[in-house]
C-alpha cells in the first residue's frame, strides 16, 4: 500500500470526544495531522495530560497546542431555553446579582456597564441574537431585542467594536499556562488578544520554558494593534469565528489576506481557523464553498489550516483530515513560489540568502532545500516564500522539530549530534534525509549551513550540490 502524500500546508486538528479513541487519533495522524490542539475551555488538567500522553505515544513529531479560554463572556442564570421577541425589553445584570424577574439575564462580565454606552449593539449566541442598549442604570443594562429568537443557556456574548477592560489573563488562563509548561506543550494559543501586554505577561509566566506563543486575532482591538501583537508573538491564529461576530463579516476575507501577508513578511507562522469544513461535523462530504475556503487559505499563503468541531465533536474526524489534506495538495501542486518582502528576526544577510534560494528554484532544477539549523531563523526566513519544493531541516535540538513543524513546507529531522566540521555535518544531514526516502542520488539540492570559520560574523553558506556528490565525499 502506497503511503499517503502530505500537503506542505500544515493541518491543525482539535482533539475532543470524537477523537479521544486511540485508534481514531492514530488514523488522524496517519491522514496528515501535524499539530494537535486542545481547547482549555473544555478541558481540565487530567484531560490535558491524557491527550498529550496519547499524542506523544502515537508520534513524537506531532506538536501540541494548548488553547486558553480567555475572557469569554456568556449568558448565565438559567438552564432552559428563553424565547425572545422582537421589541422586547430585557435587562443584562452581573452574575453576582440574583435574577428577580423573567426579563433579566445574567452575564459573566460584571463591569460591562462601564465599557459601553446607549445604542451599543450586543450580540448573543455567535451573533444570532441582536440587542441594542436602551439605557444603563447602575450596573444593569436595559436592551431592546432586535429579532425573534430562542436563547439557550451558556451562549456567548459579543460586543462589536468595543475595547473591554478585561484582566489580561484570567486565573484559569494562568493555571492552564502552568499546565502547558508542566506537560511539555509546544505552543500556547492566547484567546481574544487585544494588545501585546498579554503576550508579554504570558512570556513572563512561561519563564525559562521554550514554549512558543500564538496570539489569536478575534476582535477589532486585535486588528487595530496587530503589528505590535505580531512583534511579541511567535505566531498568529486568525480565529474567524468570534472575529466574524466582532466585526462586519464581509471584511473577513480581505483581513485574512492582509494578516497572512504581514505574518509572512516577518517570517512568523500563521494559522487560519474556524468553520473550514463545518458541514463535515455531520456530513461525510464537504460543501463546494468549504472546499473553496480551504483552497483560498492555502493560496493566501497560510502556514496552517485548522479543524475545530469537525475533529473534536464531529462524526467524521478522520475524513475531515483526509479532505483537508486532499484540497491543500491539489492547490499546492499548481501554485508557484510566492516571494515576500520584509525583514525577519534573522540577519539581513540570511534574509537575502533565502531570497536568493527562492530565485534559484525558478532557474535551477532543484529538488529540495536542506537547512542545517541551530536557531531556526534561516528556516523561518526561507519558508515564508512558499517554495514549491520541500524544505528539509536537520537540527540537534529536538524541541525545534516540533516548533518548526508549524512552518509551511518544512519537514524537520533530528540528529543527535552534528559535527563542528561543516562538511561532516552536511554529509550527516543528507544521510538522515536520504535514509527516509526523501532524496535520490541524482537529486540536485540547495544546502544552507553555518560556516566552519570560527568567530565569523556572517555565518551562513549556500551550496548547490547533488546528493551523490555529498555522500561520495
Amino acid at each position: 500500500m502506497t503511503a499517503p502524500k502530505f500537503c506542505k500546508t500544515k493541518i491543525v486538528a482539535t482533539i475532543g470526544p470524537s477523537s479521544w479513541d486511540m485508534d481514531i487519533l492514530t488514523q488522524m495522524v496517519e491522514a496528515g495531522v501535524d499539530i494537535a490542539r486542545i481547547n482549555a475551555s473544555f478541558a481540565d488538567f487530567d484531560e490535558l495530560k491524557r491527550v498529550s500522553q496519547m499524542i506523544r505515544k502515537i508520534s513524537q513529531r506531532v506538536s501540541l497546542i494548548l488553547d486558553t479560554q480567555g475572557n469569554k463572556i456568556r449568558v448565565a442564570g438559567f438552564e432552559t431555553e428563553r424565547v425572545l421577541k422582537k421589541g422586547q425589553l430585557i435587562t443584562l445584570i452581573p452574575s453576582t446579582k440574583d435574577i428577580t424577574n423573567e426579563d433579566q439575564i445574567q452575564i459573566t462580565y460584571d463591569n460591562l456597564n462601564k465599557d459601553i454606552s446607549r445604542n451599543t449593539i450586543i450580540l448573543l449566541d455567535d451573533g444570532n441574537i441582536e440587542l441594542k442598549v436602551k439605557e444603563i442604570v447602575d450596573n444593569n443594562i436595559v436592551c431592546t431585542v432586535q429579532n425573534h429568537s430562542i436563547l439557550h443557556p451558556h451562549k456567548t456574548v459579543n460586543i462589536p467594536n468595543s475595547f473591554l477592560n478585561f484582566p489580561l489573563l484570567t486565573q484559569k488562563d494562568k493555571q492552564d499556562i502552568e499546565y502547558a509548561v508542566d506537560l511539555g506543550y509546544d505552543f500556547v494559543a492566547l484567546s481574544f488578544v487585544q494588545s501585546s501586554k498579554v503576550v508579554k505577561l504570558t512570556r513572563e509566566l512561561l519563564g525559562d520554558s521554550d514554549i512558543n506563543i500564538i496570539s489569536k486575532i478575534e476582535n477589532q482591538a486585535g486588528i487595530d494593534n496587530f503589528d505590535d501583537i505580531l512583534k511579541y508573538s511567535d505566531g498568529i491564529m486568525i480565529a474567524r469565528g468570534d472575529l466574524g461576530v466582532e466585526i462586519s463579516f464581509e471584511q473577513i476575507p480581505m483581513i485574512q489576506k492582509q494578516l497572512i501577508y504581514r505574518c509572512r513578511a516577518v517570517g512568523k507562522p500563521v494559522i487560519v481557523a474556524t468553520q473550514m469544513l463545518e458541514s463535515m461535523r455531520y456530513n461525510i462530504r464537504a460543501t463546494r464553498a468549504e472546499v473553496s475556503d480551504v483552497a483560498n487559505s492555502v493560496i493566501d499563503g497560510a502556514d496552517a489550516i485548522m479543524l475545530s468541531a469537525e475533529t473534536s465533536t464531529g462524526k467524521y474526524p478522520i475524513e475531515s483530515v483526509e479532505t483537508m489534506n486532499t484540497i491543500a495538495l491539489s492547490v499546492e501542486n499548481i501554485l508557484t513560489p510566492q516571494v515576500v518582502y520584509g525583514r525577519t528576526t534573522a540577519s539581513l544577510d540570511t534574509d537575502e540568502l533565502c531570497k536568493s534560494v527562492f530565485n534559484l528554484t525558478n532557474s535551477l532544477n532543484l529538488k529540495s532545500v536542506l537547512v542545517i539549523s541551530q536557531s531556526g531563523k534561516s528556516v523561518q526566513s526561507l519558508s515564508r516564500h512558499r517554495l514549491s519544493i520541500p524544505i528539509y531541516e536537520v537540527t540537534n535540538d529536538f524541541k525545534r522539530v516540533r516548533e518548526d513543524n508549524l512552518l509551511r513546507g518544512v519537514k524537520c529531522y533530528y540528529a543527535q549530534s552534528l559535527s563542528d566540521d561543516r562538511d561532516k555535518s552536511i554529509e550527516r544531514a543528507v544521510e538522515i534525509v536520504f535514509s527516509y526516502g526523501e532524496l535520490d542520488f541524482d537529486d540536485k539540492i540547495a544546502i544552507i549551513s553555518g560556516s566552519s570559520i570560527k568567530n565569523k560574523s556572517i555565518n551562513s553558506i549556500l551550496e548547490i550540490a547533488t546528493v551523490k556528490d555529498i555522500l561520495g565525499r
